[in-house]
């Protein structure tokens, strides 16, 4: 993290952590939701079929 801060400055390394940790956050938060949505809908496709 020093070497960034060294060779980019504090401001763009801090504006670059936000963005990288914003970006992996709403990633992995819309997986989650398209999981539990193809999981509800298997679960409603098995329980109509049987």
């Amino acid at each position: 993290m020093q070497k960034m801060v060294n060779k980019f400055g504090y401001q763009k390394t801090k504006w670059g952590m936000i963005a990288l940790v914003t970006i992996l956050s709403v990633t992995l938060i819309g997986a989650s939701v398209m999981a539990a949505l193809v999981y509800h809908s298997y679960n409603v496709y098995t329980t109509i079929t049987m």
